[in-house]
């Protein structure tokens, strides 16, 4: 099982990149799946276009993944440009994986990009968002620049880690759905 952690900002020495890794060692410690962080800020993406170059390596990553957990900040009120530029271009890689979205802010608006993914990206890209999503509001108080889990109380580290075992539980409900016959439909590509 392969399972890719997306850092969703685009900016350097981000917060998102922190939660990231600490995503990956509670992964690591408890799964023998194999885990890859990709880190949007060292994508080399073109806001899209009909002309623009694909990122190789960006798209193996996403084509390797068997499920996924996007740490995505909140920007003004919604999801970073960059990280929705993913599914302009890879659209249908994510077809039939599941994924958890955790929304994360300095301030308190880590819950804006979780509703934007799940209304405006599962359509055209099947991608199955679990139930379960955690917001980390004030983000730097809880997970700092080591990745570390520094919050006194134990409770988002919870919830992390039962989202993370939702999203192993899905990733693998899922393969079958993905091995199936109806997989290969092609004649309603577009979800609706």
């Amino acid at each position: 099982m392969n399972i890719l952690i997306i850092s969703g900002s685009p900016r350097n020495n981000a917060s998102s990149l922190n939660v990231a890794r600490y995503i990956e060692k509670q992964l690591i410690n408890s799964t023998d799946a194999h885990v890859d962080v990709f880190d949007l800020n060292t994508c080399s993406l073109e806001f899209w276009s009909d002309q623009a170059d694909v990122d190789d390596a960006a798209k193996k990553l996403i084509n390797k993944a068997d499920g996924y957990v996007f740490v995505v900040p909140e920007w003004h009120g919604m999801v970073p440009p960059a990280f929705k530029n993913l599914f302009h271009y890879f659209n249908g890689l994510f077809s039939h994986k599941p994924a958890y979205i955790i929304g994360v802010s300095s301030g308190t608006g880590g819950r804006y990009p979780i509703t934007e993914l799940r209304s405006t990206t599962y359509k055209n890209s099947f991608i199955n968002y679990i139930p379960v999503s955690t917001v980390l509001d004030k983000v730097d108080e809880t997970i700092n620049k080591n990745g570390e889990y520094i919050a006194e109380s134990d409770h988002m580290a919870q919830r992390i880690d039962d989202g993370l075992q939702y999203l192993l539980e899905y990733t693998q409900a899922l393969f079958s759905v993905r091995e199936s016959n109806i997989f290969n439909e092609k004649r309603f590509k577009n979800g609706m």
